[in-house]
């Protein structure tokens, strides 16, 4: 054999023993990766338990607010500060009383002192992590649960993980419990006609964890959910948006708002070309005066002011033509204008006297007779122009 085919030779060996130790050295498992949620489950946390409550035929309902709830539903309420227009403690005690039925956390339960006296129910008082860290632990900090029905063990347990360090305090006889030498973990008591449920594990309702163990199954048994139950869960994704709420609380005095910046702004925007002019005032001649007077009483019938005003026109123009007219009586202006025009005395004496009740025909002989006068005055008078 040549040199090249030893090297060939031991090069194969080589890799024959390559490969058989590490077929040797590896073996094949199974390994559980655990992914991100995805679509509605990541946008919702209240995704599982929907899907179980479903699966179960009870309807449920996302609410933005604790405001007017059924009478007969369940409500589950992760934490009050998703309502922003949460209701006083004071109203869902007379819900709860009244029949409805309440389920909260334990953190929830914590953060409320009048909840707590309401409830009877107390949060963990002893250091959590010193309790924590003398508790022994399983692979995935699960271990079963006593179940007791109104204070009495059933003999039943349930597998509970991430449980309390140290459970609930309850003065009220639970109608269900979980609890273990820690104490209570998650319980139900009777309200008044209704029932409030506490889960003291803080994530035993989430996405990730509810799939766990028996927490499905404690949820449900205590709630006590029944086929054909209504849950509503309070949820700030349905929350009523700040337009909307405003709107349904304030819309009149926004209406008002609006309109008031609307005309605000009208009244300043600039103007499309000059301002016109204001005209000056003119005053009209005492013939325009007349004519407007005569079509008024023409419309309406009544010449008693157009007879006024044509005697005061026949005034002017006799105190220009008879000498002292201005200082005569009624009589002897008829006679002046008498002698000046050649028209009966008598006549226009009875012209001259204002009758504001006569007749329509009575007003216009007189004002016929009147401006007759009128006319034949300036028709006698060298200084007055014929245009009258």
């Amino acid at each position: 054999m040549t040199r090249d085919r030893w090297i060939q030779l031991v090069a194969a060996l080589g890799l024959i023993a390559l490969g058989v130790w590490i077929a040797r050295h590896t073996y094949w498992d199974e390994v559980t990766v655990t992914l991100p949620p995805k679509g509605e489950a990541a946008r919702n946390p209240y995704y599982a338990v929907v899907h179980l409550a479903e699966s179960l035929g009870i309807h449920t309902t996302m609410i933005g607010s604790l405001h007017e709830l059924p009478p007969d539903a369940t409500v589950l309420v992760n934490s009050f500060y998703d309502d922003l227009r949460h209701e006083s403690i004071e109203s869902l005690q007379a819900w709860v009383q009244s029949g409805g039925r309440l389920i909260i956390r334990g953190a929830t339960l914590g953060a409320s002192e009048p909840l707590q006296i309401w409830s009877g129910i107390r949060p963990p008082e002893r250091d959590s992590r010193a309790a924590r860290a003398a508790r022994p632990r399983g692979e995935e900090d699960c271990q079963p649960m006593a179940v007791g029905i109104d204070g009495i063990a059933t003999g039943q347990s349930l597998v509970l993980c991430d449980a309390l360090p140290t459970g609930l305090t309850s003065s009220r006889v639970p109608s269900w419990s979980l609890s273990d030498s820690s104490g209570i973990q998650v319980l139900r008591v009777p309200i008044g006609r209704g029932e409030l449920t506490v889960v003291g594990p803080s994530l035993m309702l989430a996405n990730q964890s509810l799939p766990k163990k028996d927490h499905a199954l404690i949820f449900v048994a205590a709630a006590d959910f029944k086929h054909g139950d209504r849950l509503r869960i309070l949820s700030r994704i349905r929350a009523e948006p700040l337009p909307v709420l405003l709107w349904r609380l304030a819309a009149p005095a926004i209406v008002f708002l609006l309109a008031a910046v609307g005309l605000t702004i009208i009244r300043y925007l600039p103007r499309f070309g000059p301002a016109i002019a204001v005209p000056a005032p003119t005053r009209r001649s005492l013939a325009e005066q007349i004519r407007a007077n005569a079509r008024f009483a023409r419309r309406t019938q009544r010449l008693a002011s157009l007879r006024a005003a044509i005697r005061r026109g026949l005034d002017e123009v006799a105190q220009r033509r008879i000498v002292g007219y201005a200082l005569m009586g009624p009589r002897k202006r008829a006679e002046a204008l008498a002698a000046s025009t050649g028209i009966d005395a008598a006549t226009i004496a009875a012209a001259l006297v204002s009758d504001a009740a006569g007749g329509v025909n009575e007003h216009r002989a007189a004002i016929t007779l009147l401006e007759a006068c009128r006319r034949i005055l300036i028709r006698s008078d060298p200084h007055q122009r014929h245009h009258a």
